[in-house]
């Protein structure tokens, strides 16, 4: 039986999944050359995925029969898998009727469980028209997800999910650019979560900001027509609020405070509050 295309999007990765407990679950993310920055250390984006990934199924398996999609996130690098994989444990600390909060914490295995990120991550409870993924296994079940084929997995993660970046006509801006489309699809029929972190590090390196430091996700409004833009909006010097999207960081801040916005291309709507302290000296091609 052909597996649903959005089981891809974490395919990609190279992500594999492990229940290790009623509400617990690690996640791996394997060193692939796609998912590896220049200096050969796994990219922040791939770290996402894996929280996206893990955390998510530590918060839906926490709230069966219902499911849970990805409402916030907050999460801080400590270090960098140079090693890999990438191992994020996730375990539901808290399952209610509206809300499920997943704690997680990232390590490369590799490297005798270095310490790479930690953080949490907030859903939103809903009624899944889809099997969520290990709801019915024992504990110590594994899922591996499908992998693209070998002349698409020597791409790049951009290329794969079709990700382009250039000026924005209004701004003068870094525009980043991802289609909605069955490369970029979760199960609920909107654009998947963990592509978020993906386009919030691509947006940064184009800006010349460096890697994301803390990384401070609101999820807004789920992305359902066209595509997702994502653009790098100052923060204010004058205190409160953000100011335009010139992609040149903030004054009073710094250019370690940057936020970034992620619309709707179809309806206008934002759909993601990214708030980021950077760190200047890494790329952040990251």
């Amino acid at each position: 039986m052909e597996p649903p295309p959005y089981e891809l999007v974490p395919g990609r990765y190279g992500i594999s999944l492990t229940r290790t407990g009623e509400a617990a679950v690690s996640c791996r993310v394997p060193a692939l050359p796609a998912t590896l920055d220049d200096d050969g250390a796994l990219r922040a984006a791939a770290v996402l995925m894996g929280i996206d990934m893990g955390a998510g199924l530590a918060a839906g398996l926490g709230v069966l029969p219902r499911w849970s999609v990805t409402a916030d996130a907050f999460v801080v690098f400590v270090g960098r898998c140079r090693v890999g994989p990438l191992r994020v444990d996730a375990r539901c600390v808290r399952a209610g009727r509206r809300l499920s909060l997943a704690e997680f914490r990232a390590v490369d295995e590799g490297a005798g469980d270095a310490p790479v990120a930690w953080g949490t991550a907030g859903h939103g409870v809903l009624e899944p028209d889809f099997d969520p993924l290990l709801a019915s296994a024992p504990v110590g079940a594994e899922h591996h997800f499908p992998r693209p084929p070998s002349n698409e997995a020597a791409r790049s993660l951009e290329d794969q999910f079709g990700i382009t970046s250039g000026v924005d006509e209004v701004t003068g801006g870094v525009l980043v650019r991802a289609p909605l489309d069955e490369r970029t699809r979760n199960p609920w029929g909107i654009f998947h979560g963990g592509l978020y972190g993906l386009l919030v590090c691509d947006v940064l390196g184009a800006a010349r900001l460096g890697a994301p430091r803390v990384l401070g996700l609101r999820f807004v409004n789920p992305v359902r027509e066209k595509a997702a833009e994502a653009r790098v909006v100052p923060v204010d010097g004058s205190g409160g609020g953000v100011s335009g999207g010139d992609g040149s960081g903030g004054d009073r801040f710094g250019r370690g405070a940057v936020r970034v916005v992620v619309t709707d291309a179809g309806s206008g709507r934002t759909a993601v509050l990214a708030d980021v302290v950077v760190d200047p000296t890494r790329a952040a091609a990251d």
